[in-house]
């Protein structure tokens, strides 16, 4: 049986393309990542679904994020930069991590 619900981001949508959705690996968290510079997080309760957290990444528009296996940091990477961005969700800590080409 299917339900239409309400959409994940719906407490805040994305100002621009949507690039990643994924759900979080054990909680009833859904995280949207996008060409906005921006990552979501979304308690998932298929009614209100309210914002969590948010955080803007400057210049960094995001073409990949993902929840570390453990679930406590999200890693966010972009085409256009020769870094990437760890966001410890606990502490509330974003960290730019610059790589060597």
């Amino acid at each position: 049986q299917v339900k239409k619900c309400l959409h994940a981001n719906s407490t805040r949508p994305s100002e621009d393309r949507l690039t990643t959705v994924q759900f979080h690996p054990s909680a009833q968290v859904v995280m949207t990542a996008g060409l906005d510079q921006s990552v979501s997080l979304f308690q998932v309760d298929g009614k209100t679904n309210p914002k969590i957290q948010s955080i803007h990444l400057e210049r960094f528009p995001v073409h990949k994020a993902q929840f570390s296996v453990d679930g406590e940091t999200v890693i966010a990477t972009s085409l256009k930069n020769k870094m990437f961005y760890l966001y410890d969700m606990m502490e509330g800590r974003v960290s730019p991590v610059h790589t060597v080409r």
